[in-house]
């Protein structure tokens, strides 16, 4: 590809898609704001590890500090900058690279939660894509070391759905997906808000409630009561997409209809329970969803993207979504240190 990327936010999904761009020859620049990260792929190089070797690297990358990107006013601009910052970073994330971008330049955002309405109100609406991160679940484990902990995507479960805001398939974004099927599958969807709120879902259900426990992903879903809060926060966040009237797509190996009715309809929570035991089995015993890695690693959540998100649309769209406002509550307490995570915290909802 002859195009020249930026990715802003060089962490676990940064960080892994930049080190597979690098690997395949690409000119991306890698920018984050943790020094000793940047140091170290300066030094070293970034570093993939993975449960299949093709998902590896071990890469020389151009590491950029973000107090160094006023540097780049000397090189030619970009074509594509990945945003891969935290959700509440959104915005001066989109603000610093945006001088550095070329006139027909565009933005994709490659982060959890729904962002694209916050980045286009910085780059506005025609720069913007999103990219549903589907399968892919990564960690930065050390400076200069991310640690993928899913299987890669396959042809008939994509890894990477990246989609324009008007929903049409156009030359940009499948060059885009050209570019990131270095990585993982990758594919264009004309769903991008369906896509976006079904990633959502199994971010609800399942960060949230690894946050506040300190379990694993693994031990979340095999443990009975947090597998149960897990399912009644995804049932909740489907019937809150599906009033907001989005066609919502299968994503993680569940079918969402059947999560619909998982928390009141005993066969269809059998099968929910079987579908969540199936996909607990396909992952790393390491995986750890990204709010709790937050937890553990001190840093601030993105809870108020992610359940706080749902809670307040089904405020506006009258569902009830108040497990997910008493989820939010609870892990901003445990951020601030008013509460250690426990699964005794799962006894309050």
């Amino acid at each position: 590809m002859s195009k020249r990327i930026a990715i802003v936010g060089s962490g676990a999904v940064g960080g892994y898609v930049g080190a597979h761009m690098a690997k395949a020859g690409m000119d991306v620049v890698l920018i984050d704001a943790w020094p000793e990260h940047v140091e170290a792929m300066r030094r070293h190089g970034l570093r993939v590890t993975a449960m299949q070797p093709e998902a590896e690297a071990d890469v020389s990358v151009r590491a950029l500090h973000m107090s160094d990107v006023p540097q780049l006013v000397k090189e030619p601009p970009f074509d594509v900058a990945f945003i891969a910052v935290k959700s509440y970073d959104s915005e001066w994330a989109t603000s610093m690279i945006l001088p550095y971008l070329a006139a027909d330049g565009c933005i994709v955002s490659l982060q959890n939660s729904i962002n694209e309405d916050r980045i286009a109100g910085v780059a506005g609406w025609g720069r913007v894509l999103g990219c549903s991160v589907s399968v892919l679940a990564a960690e930065l484990v050390s400076p200069g070391v991310v640690q993928r902990n899913s299987p890669l995507g396959t042809a008939g479960k994509i890894g990477l759905r990246v989609g324009e805001i008007h929903g049409r398939v156009t030359p940009r974004s499948e060059a885009i997906v050209e570019i990131l099927s270095v990585a993982d599958t990758a594919g264009v969807t004309s769903n991008l808000w369906g896509e976006r709120w079904s990633k959502l879902t199994i971010n609800a259900m399942r960060n949230g409630v690894s946050a506040m426990t300190g379990m694993s992903g693994k031990q979340r879903d095999t443990d009975p009561i947090a597998r149960n809060v897990s399912i009644r926060l995804g049932s909740s966040c489907v019937r809150v997409g599906k009033a907001m009237g989005l066609a919502l797509e299968p994503v993680s190996g569940l079918d969402l209809d059947l999560l619909s009715r998982a928390d009141e309809n005993a066969k269809a929570l059998e099968e929910i329970t079987c579908m969540i035991l199936a996909v607990a089995g396909s992952r790393s015993d390491d995986q750890r969803p990204s709010m709790g890695q937050d937890i553990r690693k001190g840093r601030r959540t993105e809870t108020e993207w992610i359940n706080g998100l749902v809670a307040r649309r089904g405020n506006e769209y009258g569902v009830d979504a108040s497990l997910h406002e008493r989820v939010n509550e609870l892990i901003k307490r445990v951020e601030a240190g008013l509460m250690q995570p426990s699964p005794a915290l799962l006894g309050e909802l």
